[in-house]
């Protein structure tokens, strides 16, 4: 029996989401990877890598240092939103496979680029939309495969964000960082819309605004300044920062900085016909993801939230006597209800068998143009055609 295939990866951006991945594709959590490198512009970023990969780990502040050793198979991108995409480029440009964390970049045109890119360079491409494997929503693909509610004709989703007010508005200039929380939090939504779809999103119309975070002029205050009994006061155990870190997550969410609309809805028009509708705030008490399809059978609803209380349900309302079923999907261990470590697992088997990234990259491409032209009609007020992939 031949030895399980080892690959090397190196890792780009060193953050949060960074370590966590990081670890994820490391030995320790999967035999076939081994983490060989680390890049990150903060030097106490890198010598927490080293204090947790050892002292054999590869660290450099330069992403095309890393990129110039021969002995890396593949890399994760994990840096901010918007400086994905020279990275990615650069690394499949390199001979490298690459898994890149979602969003895939801030606009259809430089998805564009990366689909050409990967086409050209023959190696395998993944995208972060680990809930893909999440069992709620490969529930609800298996039951729409089994024709359970006929044909998708009108879709609802919503994304209820009940920590808007503990991450995406305690540090300002997000807009500079992520330019909408359409791409930053919602790709995942809006790349399981288009699957159940069955399509491509073709217009999007869309309205938003800031009506409940930085309203108010309180200039650079800090919570850790602020007397004021505010419910989303910054937390240490949240927003402590690792040893030596500047501290930057602790400003005023009121603050007008805070220039991220916080709450998004929007029309969906797609090439086959079907009609959907997607609500995003990031002040509601809940965390959670509903989904509502209904198609030409019945009406299917499904439900995703942290504490892992799946729920798949289907009224058939053109049965002789109405029913419903009932789907309570299990949740694996594991971030993002276990599909995490499913998608590390399918990164490692396409890499293994070279396998086509077609499908990585239409979900890729299509979350990030669907996302980018949402926040186009919202900033002009009219709807926004999106472009087809190449």
């Amino acid at each position: 029996m031949s030895p399980q295939p080892v690959i090397r990866v190196g890792v780009i951006g060193y953050g949060n989401r960074g370590r966590y991945l990081a670890g994820n594709y490391s030995q320790a959590e999967h035999p076939g990877f081994h983490l060989a490198a680390a890049c990150d512009v903060s030097p106490h970023r890198l010598q927490l890598a080293r204090q947790n990969h050892g002292d054999a780990l590869f660290c450099t502040e330069h992403w095309e240092e890393l990129l110039a050793r021969a002995d890396l198979d593949a890399v994760i991108v994990a840096t901010h939103d918007h400086e994905h995409l020279e990275p990615t480029l650069a690394a499949l440009a390199a001979g490298k496979h690459v898994i890149c964390e979602k969003p895939l970049c801030q606009s259809a045109a430089d998805a564009a680029k990366v689909v050409e890119a990967v086409r050209r360079s023959g190696r395998v491409f993944m995208i972060g939309f680990e809930l893909r494997h999440c069992a709620v929503f490969t529930t609800m693909r298996r039951l729409l495969d089994e024709g359970r509610i006929g044909e998708v004709k009108v879709a609802h989703v919503f994304d209820n964000v009940s920590v808007g007010g503990s991450y995406y508005f305690h540090r300002p200039h997000r807009k500079a960082l992520m330019k909408s929380l359409l791409l930053q939090k919602a790709s995942h939504s809006l790349d399981l819309l288009n699957d159940f779809a069955g399509s491509r999103p073709v217009k999007v119309f869309g309205f938003g605004g800031q009506d409940f975070y930085g309203r108010r002029d309180t200039g650079d205050l800090r919570c850790r300044d602020c007397g004021e009994a505010c419910p989303y006061r910054a937390r240490p155990r949240g927003f402590q920062p690792e040893p030596g870190a500047p501290e930057v997550w602790d400003y005023c969410v009121w603050s007008r900085e805070m220039d991220l609309n916080d709450n998004s809805e929007l029309c969906i028009a797609y090439a086959n016909g079907v009609k959907a509708t997607f609500h995003e705030c990031h002040f509601t008490p809940d965390y959670s993801r509903e989904f509502w399809l209904v198609g030409t059978r019945g009406k299917m609803y499904g439900y995703y939230d942290g504490p892992g209380r799946f729920l798949v349900r289907i009224e058939y309302t053109n049965a002789p006597d109405r029913r419903t079923e009932e789907f309570k999907p299990p949740r694996p261990e594991g971030g993002h209800g276990g599909s995490d470590g499913l998608l590390r697992d399918e990164c490692y088997r396409r890499i293994v068998a070279r396998a086509p990234s077609e499908d990585a990259l239409y979900s890729a491409y299509y979350s990030t143009a669907l996302a980018a032209c949402a926040e186009e009609s919202i900033e002009t007020g009219v709807p926004v055609a999106i472009p087809p992939m190449p």
